[in-house]
């Protein structure tokens, strides 16, 4: 019984730690996007100016334009299901437009029809030309489309827009059950119900998250999340004494 309830206590640590290093790295993973994306774009003019068709160049192109874009989606893997598909449409149309000029070579077609025969050249290395840009700077619009949605979809909001409801709250990190402290040492956890009265737990079933300081950091805390031992404080209203934390169920006021 406790190696079967570990396994899920386990698996959100370690999903709350790649979080957390995501969410500590997300301007070194912009850079890193932008020096990919200047990578990519010399890889481009390499093969459409240079059209060196050696197998073993061609490997090893196909090979640093895939590592490349995998970087790219690394930003955006995190930051949800939509920015992660444009990405994805992105850099696939990046990579195609890196491999695309090593099919250049003319290739002819024919068909025959009542005995009479048709033959044509099924594309120029003009239309790969053409095709090779237009697939990169497509790509990049779209890896760049998806970052503004992860990142700052605000820029694509019309101005004097409502703010959401949850807005206010969007702006604090939510608490993965995590201990592991600024110098790599660990702390006990414990419920963080254990640091509420008996009429705080009672109102509990209102929450989706609780606001606590957490090393100094505000967080956003599920119900039934573990916090730091000695390192946690919960806030609370001054006039009621409640404790302040994100509604589960619109009309309530926290």
């Amino acid at each position: 019984m406790e190696a079967g309830s570990s396994a899920p206590q386990r698996s959100r640590k370690s999903h709350g730690k790649a979080y957390l290093w995501f969410q500590r790295n997300e301007q070194r993973l912009l850079v890193i996007d932008v020096v990919c994306i200047v990578t990519l774009f010399f890889l481009h003019l390499f093969t459409s100016m240079f059209q060196i068709f050696v197998h073993e160049i061609a490997i090893a192109v196909q090979i640093a334009a895939t590592v490349l874009a995998a970087f790219i989606a690394l930003s955006v893997v995190w930051k949800g299901i939509v920015p992660l598909v444009i990405c994805i449409l992105g850099i696939v149309l990046m990579h195609n437009s890196v491999i695309l000029p090593y099919y250049a070579e003319p290739q002819p077609g024919e068909a025959t029809v009542g005995g009479a025969r048709f033959t044509w050249t099924l594309y120029t290395p003009l239309a790969v030309s053409v095709a090779a840009n237009m697939h990169f700077f497509l790509g990049v619009a779209m890896v760049a489309f998806s970052i503004i949605i992860a990142y700052r979809p605000s820029i694509l909001f019309a101005r004097n827009r409502p703010e959401p409801l949850d807005s206010e709250w969007s702006k604090y990190p939510v608490w993965y059950d995590n201990t592991l402290l600024a110098n790599n040492l660990t702390e006990p956890s414990i419920p963080v119900q254990n640091l509420m009265t008996d009429q705080d737990r009672y109102l509990l079933w209102r929450y989706e998250y609780v606001l606590a300081d957490i090393y100094g950091t505000p967080h956003l805390v599920r119900p039934n999340g573990m916090v730091p031992k000695n390192s946690t404080h919960i806030f609370r209203d001054k006039d009621s004494g409640r404790v302040i934390g994100k509604a589960r169920y619109t009309g309530f006021f926290m």
